[in-house]
């Protein structure tokens, strides 16, 4: 046939891609449908990679909707075609960042013959299959709608489509690219968890930008749009919008050229990505031997009392305190999803603060003035049930079985040491950070300190609320499967956040009552023992019908 004549031209050995290939997605979606990341189970149709498309289509719709008939085709695809590289850069650094090398495979292929660019295409192949996913989700509305605008012409759809797969593809091969080169250095692995901020961008499209389209009188957006800044012409998207817009308004022969010189660029990319990847499996080895761990010093044994784990009380405690601890440290894909779990309360802090709606609710009294500063004590509580939830699924899932073999007589007291950890390393630094930029804003320590206050008091009661009613499975017991970041998390999310509703309107309407912050006070401490002395039932619950 005529791909495995073109894949012999290439290096590529067709039998083996298609058989790597082949094994590569199976087991993903084996992995998927059974793996338990979503509290999804073999009989269940929908696994956590819908969560993820799902996801990327509701986005993709909002935006869509928001923009259609309000824009031209430039900006039009030129908010499409940001939205859709930045959700599939942001989502394979957070949820599909193994599939581009997987260390386990040195394990089981290293020793095979199969040829460094065979296995380095079958990877792509692997990873573009989530690719075309994403893509469809996040581009068939988008291609749908740009036909309909007024100024679209007969070329637009194609054109859209062009650059849309050609920007995408680019997109995915630089984050091959980037992701190889921090996975070959240890001293480059923490940039992955900077790389996963790149989701607070799509937290303020898609919370915050719909707002902005919708309330703006002067049409801000429309006229940014029309006009838009000398920097923005830099942006590899305004490059593709303006060939979408040039193709769609006034086609010439120039056009055609530009079109090619897209596909080509994206082609190069993804060639160098696979090369890339190729060149590190040629390195890659079976294991043969492994290092003996020589055993903790005996000056080193009971050191966990010192530190903020001189907070926790009793053996279990210590034990979940230092778990958590050494998991967040060596875990990147455990320390990647949790800072996905802090987005919205930084997109609200720095929203407020760029727009000037960050005011001090002690001396303002115009909500559209305090609605964040007040929003963000909140959404920053709220980031706490994802961050315990996170802590479900560890790459040590495996080894579960020592933990639950293990005498722990109070397997409530581990969840409660695991709750510990994430507020003394986790919380406490964010509502220090918090803290910090109030005071820089308002210049009132005082109402900083009482809003940072609140907000660790909300998040104490809210981490035992997470044991309660988040969670399905004991801490540290499950493998993190494709999409595990999202989670069934949607209505206990909900649930939370209506039950903060009244509490958040008091505090706008009151905030400069010292009753409100004694009320408020005594609110979180004592819905903190009650949902705590239930979240120990539910820990332990889940504990016993586990092992």
């Amino acid at each position: 046939m005529f791909s495995g004549r073109w894949l012999v031209s290439l290096g590529i050995d067709p039998r083996g891609f298609a058989a790597l290939t082949k094994a590569f997605i199976l087991m993903d979606l084996r992995g998927q449908h059974y793996g338990r990341a979503t509290a999804t189970k073999p009989t269940f149709l929908i696994s956590p990679l819908f969560w993820v498309v799902g996801q990327c289509q509701t986005i993709s719709a909002i935006a869509s909707l928001l923009l259609f008939a309000r824009v031209d085709v430039f900006f039009f695809a030129f908010a499409n075609l940001s939205l859709s590289m930045l959700v599939i850069a942001s989502t394979i650094l957070v949820e599909f960042h193994e599939v581009v090398l997987d260390p386990r495979d040195g394990e089981i292929v290293g020793h095979r013959p199969i040829a460094p660019r065979t296995y380095a295409a079958a990877r792509f192949a692997n990873l573009l299959f989530y690719v075309v996913l994403m893509y469809l989700a996040l581009n068939l509305i988008p291609l749908i709608l740009i036909g309909g605008l007024r100024d679209a012409g007969l070329w637009t759809i194609p054109a859209y489509f062009l650059t849309s797969v050609a920007g995408n593809l680019a997109v995915v091969a630089l984050v091959v690219l980037a992701l190889t080169a921090i996975g070959g250095s240890t001293r480059l692995e923490q940039w992955k968890e900077i790389l996963a901020w790149t989701q607070i961008a799509l937290v303020f499209v898609l919370f915050y930008g719909g707002q902005l389209v919708l309330r703006n009188g002067g049409h801000a957006i429309m006229l940014w749009g029309a006009f838009p800044p000398a920097w923005a012409e830099v942006l590899p998207p305004t490059w593709l919008a303006h060939f979408v817009e040039q193709a769609a308004v006034t086609p010439t022969p120039g056009t055609l050229l530009n079109g090619l010189i897209i596909v080509a660029v994206a082609l190069f990319a993804v060639a160098l990505a696979v090369q890339r990847v190729a060149s590190l499996y040629g390195g890659v080895q079976p294991l043969t031997t492994a290092r003996r761990v020589p055993p903790m010093a005996a000056e080193r044994v009971g050191g966990l009392a010192s530190g903020p784990a001189c907070l926790t009380r009793g053996a279990e405690e210590r034990i979940g305190f230092w778990l958590c601890r050494t998991l967040l440290s060596r875990d990147t894909g455990l320390k990647m999803r949790c800072i996905w779990s802090l987005n919205v309360a930084v997109a609200a802090v720095l929203l407020g603060v760029f727009t000037r709606q960050f005011a001090n609710p002690l001396t303002e009294t115009d909500p559209r003035l305090m609605t964040l500063s007040v929003l963000s004590v909140y959404l920053l509580a709220l980031s706490v049930p994802p961050l315990v939830y996170q802590m479900t699924f560890t790459r040590e899932g495996n080894a579960w079985w020592l933990l639950a073999a293990a005498p722990v007589e109070s397997p409530a007291r581990l969840a409660r040491g695991v709750g510990k950890a994430i507020l003394a390393f986790a919380v406490a630094p964010l509502c220090l950070l918090w803290g910090i930029v109030a005071v820089s804003v308002w210049g009132d320590p005082l109402a900083a300190l009482l809003h940072a206050g609140l907000a660790f008091l909300l998040s104490v009661a809210l981490t035992y609320t997470a044991f309660w009613l988040v969670i399905a499975d004991p801490p540290f017991s499950r493998v993190a499967a494709r999409g595990s970041a999202v989670g069934p998390l949607a209505v206990p999310m909900a649930i939370l956040s209506a039950a903060l509703a009244p509490l958040l309107t008091l505090h706008m309407l009151f905030a400069r009552s010292p009753w409100f912050w004694l009320g408020a006070g005594a609110a979180c401490v004592v819905g903190g023992w009650l949902a705590g002395r239930q979240a120990d039932r539910r820990v332990t619950a889940l504990w016993e019908a586990d092992r």
